[in-house]
């Protein structure tokens, strides 16, 4: 078994359905992540450490129907996270990600241009914590060529990078997958829309076979690596459904397809 997989198998699920070419669908993935590790005592000694993993967040994907011949599509984004510090304790800030953007229905939706709203506000008492809240900050990106530009209702400054491959996101890459068009070589990442991290690559993984809900299944993926991110971890099933999306303590698993 893969070690991507050590704390997640039992948040996988199964899915029959197919999603139709050009017709509208959602995607909505349950986060869940890995903060600390606890200790038994069992038969007066001590074992451990054990992982512990709670559910952080969420993240749904909507992508619209297509009409028309054009090479351009739009993805709308929700990712939400809610942090604690320790698996034990409650959430005391709550993260939202909304966004909308524009792709190329390329190999690897690369991005042409997105709108995002970001806000943070606390969950726990403002007295316990160190801030009120954040945002709702707007900010705005786009590529021409290899030129990006990332601008903030905030500051007003613009933010500009130089992409030397295609530029690619979690949220496009997931739906390109989800497609069936991702083919493996060199991509820049933009990190939640926010971090760019150039110079990446997708590579194939070796195919697996997993227990998924009593149903043995065949999986494939792919993992996005480079010097500027832990590795990423994709899987499929056998009707190109990303599963999950797996990172260091943290995975994003598929709960639900809307069609």
């Amino acid at each position: 078994m893969h070690l991507s997989f050590d704390l997640y198998p039992s948040y996988f699920r199964n899915f029959s359905e197919s999603v139709l070419p050009k017709k509208e669908y959602q995607l909505s993935y349950a986060i869940h992540a890995m903060r600390n590790y606890t200790y038994r005592t069992e038969g007066g000694k001590r074992t451990g450490p054990f992982p512990q993993v709670r559910q952080e967040g969420s993240l749904v994907l909507n992508c619209p129907s297509i009409t028309g011949a054009g090479k351009t599509r739009q993805l709308n984004v929700v990712h939400t996270r809610a942090w604690s510090t320790w698996t034990g304790q409650k959430p005391s800030s709550k993260q939202t990600i909304n966004a909308s953007i524009k792709y190329a229905s390329n190999h690897v939706g690369s991005l042409e241009e997105w709108n995002l709203s970001y806000k943070s506000e606390p969950i726990l008492p403002v007295k316990s914590y160190r801030y009120n809240a954040l945002g709702p900050v707007k900010q705005y990106g786009r590529c021409s060529g290899p030129s990006i530009e990332v601008s903030s209702s905030k500051s007003g400054n613009i933010r500009t990078y130089t992409a030397n491959h295609t530029v690619t996101s979690l949220y496009t890459l997931i739906e390109r997958l989800q497609a069936g068009a991702v083919q493996l070589g060199k991509v820049d990442y933009f990190d939640d829309l926010t971090m760019f991290r150039p110079g990446l690559e997708i590579v194939s993984l070796p195919q697996q076979k997993m227990e998924i809900q009593g149903k043995l299944q065949n999986l494939h993926g792919y993992a996005l690596v480079g010097p500027a991110i832990l590795p990423l971890y994709f899987w499929q099933d056998e009707l190109n459904h990303v599963l999950a999306v797996i990172g260091r303590n943290v995975a994003y698993t598929l709960t639900t397809i809307t069609s």
